[in-house]
């Protein structure tokens, strides 16, 4: 189906997480006055201007995706959808995504919203994928950006922000580089950098796994510090011990395919420390 073409362009099984971010970001500033309004607005303007940065990560990589098993059936490596109408779709996207991020958010959310599309598009895709293995480390800060647009929208930025939005950053990587060395051999055939790339294999391995219980670990302290609630804390502690169960795994018996299980398991701690403190927030 062409129009499921289109859609596949913005990456929805990524995006839908940033977008979450967002709405965070914004619960946390703003409980227990919440507009639902906002709440609404942040969903569309983070659809269209995360959705148009990854339409045009697609474009961009096209080249790259097509000597990938792992991507070559996306539609524009496929042939299903041509290279101009990616880049059509991306922009269109985007520039309506800052448009209406400005005339219904204002200045400071438009900000981060711009901020978080360049370094993602520009920063990770362009000037760092193929160039240094710091383009997660660096493009990352896309994902502070996301729940800063939030945030910004009720109130300016304080340290509680950084620290909030510093649990989607130190996410990234884990999240990332498990997928890597789960595809190693389709990512080394590509000039993509990447840390598991850079050193030895089972170095790699012990390196991502302690970051993501790392990862773990700070979403639980943020938890304790803001948030206090117990029946909370057992749920994201038994998410946490899921997704840190394969992290020890990888330790004890390194093999690639841990890190699938990984990659799937570490993205469900986030979004349950996100959908806990908004509850919470919301409850005080």
């Amino acid at each position: 189906m062409l129009i499921r073409d289109y859609v596949l362009l913005v990456k929805p099984r990524v995006i839908w997480l940033l977008i979450l971010a967002a709405i965070a970001g914004y619960v946390f500033a703003a409980a227990p006055k919440l507009n639902p309004v906002y709440v609404a607005e942040l969903a569309i303007v983070g659809l269209l201007s995360t959705g148009g940065s990854a339409a045009f990560n697609m474009y961009y990589e096209r080249d790259v995706d097509a000597m990938m098993r792992r991507t070559m059936g996306r539609p524009i490596p496929s042939g299903r959808v041509s290279p101009r109408n990616a880049l059509i779709e991306s922009l269109v996207l985007s520039a309506t995504g800052f448009a209406l991020s400005y005339l219904w958010l204002g200045l400071w959310p438009t900000v981060f919203v711009a901020l978080g599309w360049f370094f993602y598009a520009v920063v990770y895709t362009v000037l760092l994928k193929c160039r240094s293995w710091l383009n997660v480390l660096i493009g990352g800060f896309a994902g502070n950006a996301a729940l800063l647009t939030g945030w910004t929208l009720a109130r300016p930025l304080d340290l509680e922000a950084l620290l909030l939005s510093m649990a989607v950053y130190l996410w990234i990587p884990a999240h990332i580089w498990s997928l890597v060395i789960r595809e190693r051999d389709d990512y080394a055939r590509t000039c993509i950098k990447m840390l598991p790339l850079e050193m030895r294999e089972d170095r790699a391995m012990s390196l991502v796994a302690l970051l993501n219980i790392a990862s773990n670990i700070y979403m639980l302290i943020l938890y304790l510090y803001f948030f206090r609630n117990i029946i909370g804390l057992v749920i994201l502690l038994a998410t946490a011990a899921w997704s840190g169960y394969y992290s020890i795994k990888a330790m004890i018996k390194p093999n690639r395919d841990v890190f699938w299980s990984m990659f799937k398991a570490s993205s469900p701690v986030l979004t349950v420390f996100l959908i806990l403190g908004m509850a919470l927030s919301i409850m005080k």
